[in-house]
């Protein structure tokens, strides 16, 4: 699945919201073109002086977040952006990087509640959409971040990435016709994003288009070789296809890649099994549980592998570890 991207607004002197004729103007552009210069610090003394100058001025604040943001410190940008908004509360980009710091800290709901007025307060802004999308996806809101990411791509239909989420969202929400349309655009605006190739892929597999499907994930592999996921998904729908031999290389690239994932190592086991490699699967699934003790996935299929080895004396106590897992139900 597509990994949620989050967008940062830049508003410079010039721009709706900045102030042109004020006592703090003079420092405003000034600051303004040493942050294009890159000069960040130089910028934020400027902003300074403009805030001291007129401490209502909204843009001084917001402009002063941005150098802050350059600088890495995340606390003293929110500061800065929620000075902003506190003053003008339709300042959109400021609301947008306020809801990004937000939803990077784990506090989603805020987050949403800052790129929702952002969204209101400047039409067209696809940007503050596009994250709208990301902060209902992290509370688990699906159909409303379909809704959000429907209308950042209609806002900005060639931009990819808002294709690629609206794809993973339609899928989570069930609507696979509409998952498929929307991640063939994707991998039309994007060829060469891999990430946009493997959603697509799931998309097509869930559909049964398996042949398809593999050609999909073959060309996600091709553009990023080391991309685990890619190789994790095309070794599933090759074993799904009867391709046994195929599916278990795919996955142990995916293993190999990605040493820590116990659901790549999970899929492997699973693989070897329908191969009747029995005893690589037990290996494999060991690595699982070794990997994640807490990862059910792992747990059932090491139980499964020592079953097809005839260990059922061993099957019995990991099956008996597996129902203890949490979330595991009768």
């Amino acid at each position: 699945m597509s990994l949620p991207v989050i967008l940062f607004s830049l508003l410079l002197i010039g721009d709706p919201g900045a102030s042109t004729a004020s006592p703090g103007s003079a420092h405003l552009e000034k600051g303004s073109a040493l942050f294009k210069k890159g000069d960040w610090a130089a910028a934020q003394q400027e902003f300074e002086a403009a805030i001291k100058a007129e401490p209502g001025n909204a843009s001084a604040y917001y402009l002063e977040g941005l150098c802050l943001e350059k600088k890495g410190d995340s606390a003293g940008a929110e500061k800065a952006y929620r000075a902003a908004v506190a003053r003008k509360a339709d300042l959109a980009e400021a609301q947008n990087n306020l809801g990004s710091l937000l939803l990077a800290k784990g506090d989603a709901a805020s987050a949403e509640t800052a790129f929702a007025t952002a969204a209101k307060a400047k039409a067209g802004f696809a940007e503050a959409s596009f994250n709208l999308g990301v902060a209902r996806d992290a509370q688990g809101k699906k159909a409303e971040a379909v809704a959000a990411y429907q209308e950042a791509a209609r806002l900005k239909p060639t931009e990819a990435g808002y294709r690629v989420n609206l794809g993973a969202a339609l899928r989570r929400s069930g609507d696979l016709p509409g998952a498929r349309s929307a991640l063939a655009e994707a991998t039309r605006l994007a060829p060469k994003d891999a990430l946009a190739w493997v959603d697509y892929g799931m998309v097509l597999s869930d559909l049964k288009e398996l042949d398809q499907a593999a050609k999909a994930l073959e060309r996600a592999t091709s553009l990023s070789p080391t991309e685990a996921l890619a190789w994790d998904r095309l070794g599933r729908v090759e074993t799904k296809r009867g391709h046994l031999a195929e599916g278990v290389a795919a996955l142990e690239k995916a293993t190999k890649l990605d040493a820590k994932n116990a659901g790549y190592a999970a899929d492997l086991c699973r693989a070897l099994i329908e191969k009747r490699d029995t005893n690589q699967a037990v290996v494999a699934c060991k690595a699982a549980v070794a990997r994640d003790p807490k990862n059910a996935l792992a747990a059932y299929e090491l139980g499964k592998a020592l079953v097809a080895k005839g260990d059922c004396s061993a099957a019995n106590r990991q099956m008996a570890a597996f129902r203890a897992l949490p979330g595991v139900r009768p």
